[in-house]
């Protein structure tokens, strides 16, 4: 547990409600627009092997050597620091080399510069990697991360990097927390990427470590998508304290193969933004059939009778409710 001594209290500052009125905050700029500013925290959290690494070390290096991916810009190139717990320094090579090709726009001279890697497996065996539950180790990274003058650290992953006996506990999650804050105080964001639980459906341990995060993106695994199809998952926004924007709607995300030989990733409608467009639509009565409907939502008709399905067996609209929005007669509005 982190103490404070008479001499940091000495050094603790305040200011009256006309000073803080009076005062000229700095913008904080766009790290990744429209959901990361300077500053700023978000936990990425998804179950193994859908992809979350791919997406944290594609983050790192739109940020680093700026461009747009899966819909969001980095406006301009910026330091980052990447700190990996587990994977071998050959294994992020060939990740990064891979996915560099998949920012559009992106300055790979930039990125060279500006990504800084403290990798687990890049140290001597003798050599103690940081343990973020502990102060000393919190103070290495901030170190790391100003001397390197970075804006954004990612932390890949929380297993990997803080030694917790039970992350269940919520005062377990207190270093980390007290970590993060120290981070927000120096003015550097940060991504903190982290495991899902047993059922997948949510992050890993305490509701604690949520307090401190302006954006926590989940993602789950696509319908019908085998483990072994790669890295595909639906990314869906679980805090976002910023104003809503097409940027930071629920996505379906996949990392495809080129005929270059590269990758690139694809993303369109998550189901749920694309259920509620249907159900918005159905309900307006604007609509005789279920092909119109679909028509007009630039949907496969099969797409449509299997959203309504699922909307159906999720209680969201009754099949009778359905068919009543549906101005037409006939089994068109049924399945096709």
């Amino acid at each position: 547990m982190t103490t404070m001594t008479t001499a940091q209290h000495a050094l603790l500052r305040t200011m009256t409600l006309a000073q803080l009125l009076a005062h000229d905050f700095p913008p904080r700029e766009d790290l990744v627009a429209p959901w990361l500013r300077q500053g700023e925290s978000a936990m990425l959290w998804a179950p193994p092997g859908l992809g979350k690494t791919m997406l944290a070390l594609t983050l790192a290096l739109a940020v680093a050597g700026g461009g747009t991916v899966l819909g969001w810009t980095s406006p301009k190139p910026r330091p980052v620091l990447y700190l990996d717990g587990e994977m071998h320094a050959q294994d992020l090579r060939d990740r990064l080399a891979m996915l560099t090709g998949t920012v559009e726009g992106l300055d790979a001279a930039a990125a060279g510069r500006n990504l800084t890697i403290l990798s687990r497996q890049g140290q001597k065996a003798d050599v103690r990697f940081p343990d973020l539950t502990k102060e000393a180790d919190q103070g290495e990274v901030l170190k790391q991360a100003a001397s390197t003058n970075a804006d954004l650290v990612i932390l890949d992953n929380f297993s990997t990097l803080a030694e917790v006996a039970d992350e269940n506990e919520a005062a377990a999650m207190s270093p980390v927390l007290t970590f993060l804050l120290r981070m927000k105080q120096a003015g550097r964001a940060a991504i903190l990427v982290h495991h899902s639980d047993k059922t997948g459906s949510n992050y890993r341990g305490s509701s604690k470590l949520a307090t401190t995060f302006e954006v926590i993106i989940g993602l789950s695994r696509l319908d019908g998508r085998a483990a072994g199809e790669g890295a595909g998952f639906e990314l869906k926004w679980g805090k976002y304290r910023g104003k809503p924007t097409a940027g930071t709607r629920d996505i379906e995300v996949t990392l495809e193969g080129t005929p270059e030989g590269g990758v690139k990733w694809d993303h369109r409608p998550g189901s749920g933004a694309e259920m509620a467009a249907l159900l918005d639509a159905a309900r307006s009565g604007r609509f005789r059939t279920q092909r119109e409907l679909a028509a007009s939502l630039q949907m496969d008709p099969a797409k449509v009778s299997r959203l309504r399905a699922r909307a159906v067996g999720k209680g969201e609209i009754s099949k009778a409710e359905w068919e009543a929005c549906m101005t037409g007669e006939g089994a068109d509005n049924r399945d096709f």
